[in-house]
């Protein structure tokens, strides 16, 4: 899901997806309005016994 200013630029994107295995793995990704570039993105990834690993990149993008 994306979401956009009223001036029509991307200010966050949250995708969730979930593996084979059963893990799920969300993201989300937060752009600077003014250059388009990702300024923040939390990577959180759940496994099938409710253990959370979470990964926060600042002024970058690890994950598309």
């Amino acid at each position: 899901m994306k979401t956009y200013d009223n001036k029509g630029k991307l200010l966050n994107e949250l995708t969730t997806a979930i593996t084979k295995d059963g893990k799920v793995i969300n993201v989300s990704t937060t752009y600077d309005t003014y250059s388009g570039r990702p300024t923040f993105q939390n990577i959180s990834v759940r496994d099938t016994d409710g253990k959370v690993t979470v990964e926060n990149i600042i002024n970058g993008k690890l994950l598309p």
